[in-house]
């Protein structure tokens, strides 16, 4: 059975600061053969194992169910470490430049940071929203989201 494997970054015994400028970390290959670095704390940078998903979906209409509790995504272990998260409608997978529903980073402890409690419609048709789970890739600079709508996305920062 095949595993994947961290590489420790040790600090140098004849150089004060470190090989690694005084930042001991990891570093290793993920289960698909992409490289990935780890910080000191052994937290991965750039979304090690970070798979798009749609954590929650919600068909919201201000008649019929008018809001989304969203507190049952909130707390840690909800994403992968310095994931993505938005907060989508994909009734009409609207172009690019529409604006999302809300849409924040995911911290270390795996938390959607400034998810809010609720989503409410205010309009009087069938919304359907998801709750994504997005991964930035290095290798294009983008965000990668479930589905085909909207799929990527430019990186923000939080």
């Amino acid at each position: 059975m095949s595993a994947a494997g961290k590489t420790v970054v040790l600090k140098d015994e004849d150089d004060e600061a470190g090989s690694s400028g005084g930042r001991a970390g990891k570093r290793g290959l993920l289960p698909g053969g992409k490289g990935a670095v780890y910080d000191a704390d052994g937290h991965c940078t750039f979304c090690c194992g970070c798979k798009p998903k749609v954590l929650g979906s919600y068909v919201t209409n201000a008649e019929t169910s008018p809001t989304w509790d969203l507190t049952p995504y909130q707390g840690p272990h909800q994403a992968p470490s310095n994931s993505y998260w938005r907060l989508i409608e994909l009734g009409s997978c609207y172009p690019g430049g529409y604006p999302w529903y809300g849409a924040g980073c995911v911290n270390n402890r795996g938390q959607l940071v400034n998810l809010p409690d609720e989503f409410r419609s205010g309009y009087y048709y069938n919304g359907y929203l998801e709750l994504q789970i997005g991964c930035y890739d290095p290798e294009d600079d983008l965000i990668h989201w479930p589905g085909t709508c909207q799929p990527t996305s430019p990186r923000y920062s939080c």
